[in-house]
């Protein structure tokens, strides 16, 4: 055999098979080394707490840990589209210099090519209709509601809109399929590739048409990854399970005080929420989503009607999007809105400070979220309001933690709670279906007695854990302008892989192992088509 013309006539194939083959090994030996370490950090005590709490996964999780970890890695920041943006043209350049050369010229190819181009094309056409209407849906709906549109219905229209148009797209991608299989629509391409290849010259000289035709193959491939980045992350996965090394006493409680659903811009429904948490062994939760109590409510009667053992938290996060601050209430079942989302019949507006006063008077209860410790133009810290303004109009705390983070002032703002007798608060401010990445440990004096004034009434002791949950604690930290550009995914799946247990490694191996099979057979498939004009 001549070994030069097989390296030849295969290296396509022989450079994916390196890869692969160092992927693999790369996996085995993270699956025979690494440990997998989760942090548990209590925020209010600063102390390192990981003696008392363990993470574990749910056999369901390493069936599907691939495809998770990628929703996870994702999330709900969009901005690697930037990323897309970057790449594709340096890639089609490539391509087009390649081409330039002589490489990628073959009947075959072409063939191939004219399949994947009515597929984008096919993409571009449903899933822009579908992204229009969404669109045109949404002003309709701003223009009638103004901001109560998006605190009613959140993501709703994009998840369904978004959804049904994906479906439709891979149902035509199927119906493709069947007639390019079963049909003589083979036929009609090959004739088609050959008027290309005689036009091709003529038309590439036309700049107008590359560039359009460039753009509608970037719209759909973004079209494409959006689509399923919003349908991933609108899916209830299993989450890791939290479990304290010593069982829970009989009057502790594991809370989270700050979440979000559909409702506002949350991603799971109310029912899939507090299942979520459910799972994951939290005792009892705060439904907090933005101007509104509706997915509270519906949260509330899923599960008194399903009779499920679990502490719901009727909250709204009060937004001020003009003046940037958001504020928790609880206790009272009312929505209030900020000044700028008021509107004729709709629910009733009000400044912070008399949204403070109005929730005190009716025995409720206000901390102020994700607050921030900047300087105040007017004297002391925190803008718009200072912390010592808040205080004064009578909030009960601040949140000292925020989606895992205790940065941006948060210590300070924690230091602030402790003089001046005022709740530390934790939330995870949880959005997505990803794992939980904090809680509140709470030791109630009364544990028979569930209210909310009961629960905030030992809140205000500070005798509670406010728990940060670090699951990936070998952290690679990239500049904040490339994050921004959309290698947060690249910088957060390295900080996940280094991070893999031995059964998440083994999911990988075999995931891979099944791709990459299923890619040696549709190469043998490909390779075997026999293509005459």
């Amino acid at each position: 055999m001549n070994y030069k013309r097989f390296l030849k006539d295969h290296r396509f194939i022989l450079i994916i098979s390196l890869f692969y083959g160092l992927w693999i090994i790369f996996l085995t030996v993270l699956a025979i080394l690494n440990q997998r370490e989760v942090i548990f950090y209590d925020a209010l005590s600063q102390n390192d707490i990981s003696n008392k709490y363990c993470s574990n996964y749910p056999f369901l999780r390493y069936l599907l840990e691939p495809v998770i970890a990628v929703t996870f890695i994702l999330k709900n920041q969009f901005t690697w589209i930037f990323l897309i943006l970057i790449i594709y043209p340096i890639l089609r350049i490539i391509y087009f210099i390649l081409k330039r050369y002589g490489k990628y010229t073959s009947a075959k190819h072409e063939y191939m090519k004219e399949i994947l181009r009515k597929l984008l094309k096919i993409a571009f056409e449903i899933l822009s209709i579908g992204f229009l209407a969404i669109g045109l849906f949404t002003l309709i709906g701003y223009a009638i509601l103004g901001l109560n549109f998006f605190n009613r219905l959140g993501f709703i229209p994009l998840q369904i809109g978004t959804f049904i148009s994906t479906c439709i797209f891979f149902f035509l991608i199927a119906y493709f399929y069947v007639k390019l299989r079963y049909s003589n629509l083979k036929a009609k391409y090959l004739n088609l590739i050959q008027k290309k290849i005689k036009k091709e010259k003529e038309y590439q000289r036309k700049i107008t048409n590359i560039i359009k035709k460039e753009l509608i193959y970037l719209g759909a491939i973004t079209f494409i990854l959006f689509g399923m980045n919003t349908i991933l992350i609108s899916i209830h996965f299993t989450p890791h399970k939290i479990s304290p090394t010593l069982p829970l006493n009989e009057d502790e409680f594991l809370f989270d005080f700050h979440s979000h659903t559909i409702m506002s811009d949350g991603w799971l429904t109310p029912e899939d929420r507090i299942l979520w948490y459910m799972e994951q062994g939290i005792s009892g939760a705060a439904i907090s989503d933005h101007n509104n109590i509706q997915g509270a409510l519906i949260a509330q009667e899923f599960i008194q009607r399903e009779n499920l053992d679990f502490i719901l938290i009727i909250a709204e996060e009060w937004t001020d999007h003009r003046n940037n601050i958001h504020m928790n209430y609880y206790g009272i079942e009312e929505e209030i809105v900020p000044l700028d989302s008021y509107r004729p019949g709709g629910p009733r507006a009000m400044n912070a400070s008399d949204l403070i006063a109005y929730v005190k008077n009716n025995s409720g209860y206000v901390i102020v979220n994700h607050y921030n410790y900047y300087p105040n133009p007017n004297g002391g810290y925190g803008v718009p309001y200072t912390l010592e303004q808040l205080k004064d109009w009578g909030v009960d705390g601040f949140e000292i933690t925020n989606m895992g983070d205790f940065v941006h002032g948060y210590e300070k703002i924690r230091g602030f709670c402790l003089n001046n007798s005022l709740i530390c608060m934790g939330a995870s401010d949880i959005h997505t279906n990803r794992d939980l990445n904090s809680f509140m440990r709470v030791q109630l004096e009364d544990p028979t007695n569930l209210t909310v004034t009961n629960i905030f009434k030992n809140l205000k002791n500070n005798t509670h854990e406010v728990v940060i949950i670090k699951l990936n604690p070998k952290v690679i930290i990239f500049p904040e302008f490339l994050r921004d550009f959309g290698l947060f995914v690249v910088m957060d799946f390295c900080n996940y892989i280094l991070n893999l247990d031995r059964f998440q490694a083994l999911s990988w191996i075999l995931w891979t192992s099944a791709i990459f099979v299923v890619f040696l057979f549709s190469y043998r498939k490909i390779k075997k088509i026999a293509l005459t004009y």
